[in-house]
């Protein structure tokens, strides 16, 4: 099971700072974005996503404790974010794939926000021999 190290921004990493959680824990979160309704007047689609995904943890915090604790982890780490937001850009760009077709376009924007992801993971990826 891959894991991803969190470090909160603007911190030095030390063993008392680093949170690990599974890739899986962040995908699911990503996935979950996608099946809210999105929230209006953002500037890109995903941002809508990860809005509505902020204000139904906070809703669910108290319910779903570990998950909320992995969610604020994750989006307050370097990286974090940024790792959550090209899942959830992703997922709606192979949502839309599915819909409407593949077009240039499409295939261009997925495979330069599979750069993004890959070059984020890269850098968030828990070492093996840490």
């Amino acid at each position: 099971m891959m894991e991803v190290e969190l470090v909160p921004i603007s911190e030095i990493k030390t063993e008392e700072n680093v949170h690990c959680i599974p890739l899986s824990r962040v995908e699911y979160l990503a996935y979950l974005a996608t099946t809210l309704s999105p929230l209006e007047d953002t500037f890109f689609e995903a941002d809508g996503y990860t809005s509505a995904l902020f204000e139904h943890m906070q809703e669910r915090k108290f319910q779903e404790q570990e998950l909320f604790k992995d969610y604020d982890k994750l989006i307050h780490a370097h990286q974090g974010f940024s790792l959550l937001s090209n899942l959830v850009q992703l997922l709606l760009i192979e949502k839309e794939m599915r819909n409407g077709g593949v077009t240039n376009e499409i295939l261009s924007r997925y495979e330069r926000t599979q750069r993004e992801y890959q070059t984020v993971l890269i850098e968030l990826k828990k070492k093996s021999s840490d």
